[in-house]
Formats: structure tokens, sequence, C-alpha cells
């Protein structure tokens, strides 16, 4: 059962919630979201599909996610958050391992945690893995490390979502060099993904955002893009790409359709048309069920945000799971297996079982075994070093899944 912490900032009224999802292990991870009517339910929800995440990584970790109704653009947003941190301050030296989500950036929270005596945001890992201070300290600042011109932090959970849209697109018989990708979303996760696909030598021919979308048939500029204010529309970061309302992104016939922005990025009216024979999700229930039944129906290969978007947790396993200190380019670098590794392991079940990736994945998630006695990471069966499931760990679910049924 969900167990909830209730905050009030005094100063504001604004409300904010922890939300741990579940009780079976010694760490509990998940984002920090400042958004003006966020609200509890939401808040159960995706902490819900935060231990979904770890679990159909083979992460030992629970779900969890916190968050403040609150506009982060209006005038003293940065002391509310100041004061929820104060709040959670006995979890995050505890149980809770906090990342960033909407409306917050890991660098700042980390800045906030400082101010008020708390080592990091991620300070409740050091003691659930059990690793000395300066073993942990190593591993964290790999996440200031630049990269191909970008922290590792920043980069992490758009290089797997680039990942998970690579190892897609191979399955369906494309090569990266030459891909035509759309991508809804152009703020943290969608940047950072976008870095990785150009990188590859995908053509990101489309870009949209809540004001328009542009587009090159040739591919945008992306190097040109990276660097601009997040704050800008996309339509005018660039000015000769031919420009479009945002609803024209759907409609565009790429290779792959990358969902980088919030909830429900394609409706179901949307979804009986889109023309891209691949779609990756990676924001938080950025294609609600509905939708993507009808895209299925329709023969759309589906990799779900329970995948997409599961790269902030499978960094953490690239992070802390090795025995030695990994560099910069080796976190990238387990991550980008790591999902390669999961999502052949659901497509392949997902061809030999005739069903949907999503509900193969959730399938995983429900036989993940944990264990409260052990380290939350370093046990993931997808990290490239182990040995590759290639299909069989979702088939020990399917035959783990079948027993439990049987035992009712």
């Amino acid at each position: 059962m969900p167990h909830v912490l209730e905050y009030v900032d005094s100063p504001t009224g604004a409300c904010g919630y922890l939300v741990y999802d579940r009780q079976d292990c010694r760490l509990a991870a998940g984002g920090c979201r400042m958004q003006p009517g966020l609200t509890l339910p939401t808040l159960l929800e995706l902490a819900e599909r935060m231990t979904l995440k770890q679990r159909v990584l083979g992460l030992n970790v629970d779900g969890a996610k916190c968050g403040i109704d609150c506009d982060p653009r209006a005038p003293g947003s940065r002391q509310v958050l100041l004061r929820f941190l104060e709040f959670l301050r006995p979890q995050l030296n505890s149980r809770f391992s906090m990342g960033c989500d909407m409306g917050t950036r890991f660098d700042e929270l980390e800045r906030l945690a400082r101010s008020i005596g708390l080592p990091s945001v991620k300070a409740a890992v050091r003691s659930a893995q059990g690793l000395a201070e300066d073993d942990f300290d190593r591993r964290l600042k790999l996440l200031d490390a630049r990269v191909g011109g970008y922290p590792v932090g920043q980069r992490r959970a758009g290089h797997a979502l680039a990942a998970a849209a690579i190892t897609a697109a191979r399955h369906a018989g494309y090569r990266a060099k030459g891909l035509h990708v759309g991508l809804q979303g152009f703020g943290n996760l969608g940047r950072a993904a976008a870095c990785s696909l150009a990188q590859w030598g995908v053509k990101i021919t489309a870009i949209g955002d809540e004001h328009g979308c542009v587009l090159d048939p040739h591919g945008l500029d992306v190097g040109r893009m990276l660097p601009a204010d997040p704050t800008i529309p996309v339509v005018d970061i660039l000015g000769q790409p031919l420009r479009l309302p945002a609803s024209a992104l759907v409609q565009l016939p790429v290779d792959v359709l990358v969902l980088a922005a919030a909830a429900d990025g394609i409706s179901p009216e949307q979804a009986e048309t889109l023309p891209s024979p691949i779609v990756v999700v990676g924001a938080n229930c950025g294609l609600r069920p509905e939708a993507t039944q009808i895209l299925a129906d329709r023969g759309v290969l589906v990799i779900p945000d329970l995948i997409g978007g599961c790269g902030g947790s499978a960094s953490m396993e690239a992070l802390f799971g090795p025995a030695g200190t990994p560099t910069p380019d080796d976190v990238l670098h387990l991550v980008e297996g790591l999902v390669d590794e999961l999502v052949t392991d659901v497509l392949s079940a997902a061809r030999s079982r005739r069903l949907p990736p999503s509900l193969v994945a959730r399938d995983i998630a429900a036989a993940a075994a944990v264990y409260p006695d052990r380290p939350p990471y370093g046990g993931s069966p997808y990290l490239p070093s182990g040995v590759r499931p290639r299909g069989n760990r979702a088939a020990r679910a399917r035959r783990s899944s079948t027993q439990k049924a049987i035992a009712r």
C-alpha cells in the first residue's frame, strides 16, 4: 500500500506530498515535481509507474514521487522548493533518492540540498548500497562530468530514450544512419534525446512543442538548436525551417515518433491516423492505454514509457551497480547497453507471445523479485556485462505470472 507524507508551505499555503508506492525495499526513488495544480492522485499514479520502471529493470528499489502545487516560474518559488526539501530532509537522509521532474532541475536540487546541510538529494543511496563516503562521492560527481559537451546528469534520461528508439527501429528493419525521427517536446528530456540521436547519425526532421512544430525533411540543425534558451518556443529557435501548428507533428510521415513532452502526447483520434510505424514514449503517461491499444491494433510498434522513460533509474544502476567506479563515458555506454538489452528482451517476447510490448513489460515488472536485505543496485539482468536475457527474462516472467494465477 502507498504511504503518503503531506506538507503545507506556511507562507504560501502550497500543498506538497511525498508518496512511497511500496515498502518492500530499503531504497525508494523518484523525481520531484513543481507544477501548478499538482494533486495527490497524480503523484500516486506517478509513484506507481516509478515502481514499475524499477521492477522492469530488475532493480531492488521501490518507486516514489514527490511534488508541490506551485508554479516554478512564480516569484519566490525557489524558496518554496527549499522549504519543501527541508521538510523532506529525514527521508532524503534515510530512504528517498530524489531526482528531477517537471519544473525542477537536478543541479538546482543538489544546490538547495547542500544549502540545508545535505550532501545530496541522493544521499540515501550511500547507506542503502553500502558505499564508503569517498566512493559514493566519486560516483555521484560523474553526473557533473561532461560527455559530448553536456553533463552526464543532463544527458542520461534522454540518452536512454534515444537508445530505446534506435533499438526499436533496428528490430523493425531500420538503420540509425538516415533514420527519420520526429520529436515531441524539447525540454530537458527531448534535448538530451536529440543530442544522442544526432550523434548517432539520425535525421531529426521535425520537433514540436506546445507552441508549434518545425520541419526540415533534410534534417533540422540540432546542433544549433540545443544551446538555445529552453524558454524559447521551437518555432523561434531557427529561422529557416517550415513552421507548422503543434498538432502537425503527429501527421508527418517520420519513421519514429518520440514522445518526450507531457502526458497524453497522442489522442485516440490522432492515433487512428498516425503515419509513423514506431512510437517511443519517454514522457510519464505520454500515451494513455486507449491510444496505445488503437496503435497496436493498427500494427504500430509502441515502446511504452516504462521502458523509454526509465533512463533515470537505468543511470543509477550504471553509476552505482558496477564494482568499480565507472568513467563518465562508461555510465552512458552502460545505460545504452542496458536499454538495448531490455528493449530486445521485451520485443522478442512480444513477437513470440503476440502481445503488445507494454503488456510484456508489465509482466516482467509484476514477476520481479525484491529483496529487502540486498543493495538496490548491481543486480539488473540487463547490464551488458551480465548474461544477456534475449527474451528469456520475459519468458520467465510469463511463467511466474501463470504460477501466481494458479496459486490464487
